[in-house]
């Protein structure tokens, strides 16, 4: 039987995570798993640094009373819990069931924070809730991996000398409430930008030909002076997508407009951001960073452009035409029931699940 990790959080109303993106990607993927047949597997998000060691088991023979000799445990990483609790719940799969444990990475942190890595020197890496240095001693626990891409596969081998099975997913997907209507977006000559604005500094300098509508918390008096600039507000990832209604999705990451910098631009060389399967699962097609890692699928797929600088986005924009931007909606159409049915999600899962129980050697 395969589990998936299921995790125990309940926002208030007004709590700044319910407007984040972080939580629905991992209920999104959790619902996929299940409507594919997986159990719920439910982690409890508390923090105990000096836990006894007879209330964890407790705990974690609780967690574990639904499994069977050989099941299969997905969990969705990171975790911020206390590492020792992973450990001694991946051991007792391992030992106990024989069963086997992989790891759906969603972020691998010192790959994404380099600098805060490399400083982390004294934090303990199976008590610290936040340390760097539980990252390399965790995931090598695990029976196999799930990432993003291949270029994040090729960096996780790296920095771990990983020698299970890793498998790559590619778009995470995107869920919308049900029987809601995905109509075709409006031909408009304008970009959309949905993301953390504090993080995207190139924002404030964009031209004054562009067209810029902005969702996300916290603008700064200079963007909001900006009369290009059209600040839409902050809405939770549910109904962030009813907002958009047409124009050019923008994934990009950089410190400044000019050149692509920034620790987010060259974590973008590796991961597959929420905010694409946002765009286009309202079938809104895409501008991203040509050395971004889903680049090359956008363009194969004509869901979008790949550009060297932020500079060669307008151009196309201004002599792109509406029959033009029609006849990208085949695709996008097809696309968008893929990330809204999570067909990327399962297809990586079970490819997983197989790989650490048949004992493949080609991941």
């Amino acid at each position: 039987m395969l589990w998936v990790s299921r995790e125990d959080r309940i926002f208030q109303d007004g709590d700044p995570n319910n407007k984040t993106a972080m939580y629905k990607a991992r209920e999104d993927y959790t619902a996929d798993l299940m409507a594919a047949g997986a159990q719920p597997f439910d982690v409890f998000m508390y923090y105990w640094r000096d836990e006894p060691q007879e209330s964890l088991s407790s705990r974690l023979d609780g967690m574990l009373a639904g499994f069977k000799a050989g099941d299969t445990l997905i969990l969705q990483l990171p975790l911020f819990i206390r590492p020792l609790n992973l450990k001694e719940l991946i051991t007792k799969v391992h030992a106990n069931y024989g069963g086997k444990v992989i790891g759906l990475v969603h972020d691998y942190y010192p790959l994404w924070n380099v600098q805060a890595a490399q400083t982390d020197t004294n934090s303990d890496p199976w008590l610290d809730q936040y340390s760097y240095r539980t990252y390399p001693v965790l995931f090598s626990l695990f029976d196999g991996l799930i990432v993003h891409s291949q270029p994040y596969k090729e960096a996780l081998q790296k920095e771990l000398e990983f020698k299970g099975p890793i498998v790559t997913q590619g778009p995470f997907s995107y869920h919308l409430p049900p029987n809601e209507q995905i109509g075709t977006p409006r031909f408009e000559k304008k970009l959309i930008f949905a993301g953390t604005i504090s993080k995207s500094g190139y924002l404030s300098d964009v031209p004054q030909e562009w067209q810029l509508d902005v969702f996300g918390g916290q603008p700064s008096q200079k963007l909001l002076d900006r009369k290009n600039i059209h600040y839409k507000g902050a809405f939770s990832p549910t109904a962030l997508p009813n907002h958009f209604d047409g124009g050019f999705g923008l994934v990009w990451d950089s410190d400044r407009f000019e050149q692509v910098v920034g620790e987010s631009a060259a974590y973008s060389r590796l991961s597959y951001e929420h905010k694409l399967s946002l765009y286009l699962v309202k079938r809104i097609p895409i501008f991203i960073w040509k050395h971004a890692a889903p680049a090359r699928w956008v363009t194969e797929n004509h869901l979008g452009f790949a550009v060297e600088n932020l500079a060669d986005i307008w151009p196309i924009i201004e002599n792109f035409t509406e029959a033009e931007y029609h006849n990208m909606q085949t695709n996008l159409t097809h696309v968008s029931k893929l990330i809204r049915n999570g067909v990327f999600a399962k297809s990586a899962a079970l490819n997983a699940a197989l790989a650490v129980n048949e004992g493949y050697n080609n991941w």
